[in-house]
């Protein structure tokens, strides 16, 4: 299970990584809402290395415990940006939701659902500092390692799912009908 664990962080980190590199802007514009414009284009590249040496190290498994403590640290900093943006759409009296634009334009941008997957994400991260993989990923035997990834995807096929219906609820029913 812990194998799992570390394939969804890692995953996660790596697809918001490269969701950002890919298409930086809508992450600046989320950004310039957070932090002085200027520290934003910069900020928009140091993010998403730091979340692609995090998944890298997670799936070397190199210093387990320190570097799911520092998953958790991350996800602690991107809640905290998540909260202001909540707190920043609520100041425009529901005109407008600021997008955390976290996998880019494309994901679901709403602050709130985001933070339950950080909360998500944060109780992972503590079972794995409280139980880490011994070793690299890629040290498992090939069923351990399908066995983990089976249950990753799983884990992330229903973070979708709920995303979704989610996405669904908010529009209301007519927007199921149609």
């Amino acid at each position: 299970m812990s194998a799992a664990v570390i394939l969804v962080l890692a995953v996660t980190f790596a697809a918001a990584a490269v969701a950002k590199l890919r298409d930086r802007e809508p992450f600046v514009a989320t950004l310039r809402a957070l932090v002085p414009a200027r520290a934003a284009a910069p900020l928009s590249r140091v993010v998403p290395v730091l979340e692609l040496v995090l998944a890298g190290a997670l799936i070397a498994g190199v210093l387990p415990r320190l570097v799911a403590l520092l998953v958790l640290v991350a996800l602690a900093g991107f809640s905290l940006a998540l909260l202001r943006l909540r707190a920043a759409s609520a100041a425009t009296a529901g005109r407008s939701v600021i997008p955390c634009n976290c996998f880019g334009a494309a994901g679901d941008g709403d602050p709130t659902t985001a933070l339950v997957r950080n909360g998500l994400l944060a109780a992972l991260a503590v079972a794995a500092a409280l139980w880490p993989v011994d070793g690299a990923l890629w040290t498992l035997s090939a069923s351990a390692l399908a066995g983990a990834a089976t249950v990753a995807l799983g884990a992330l096929c229903a973070w979708q799912l709920a995303v979704a219906l989610h996405a669904a609820a908010r529009r209301g029913p007519e927007a199921a009908a149609s």
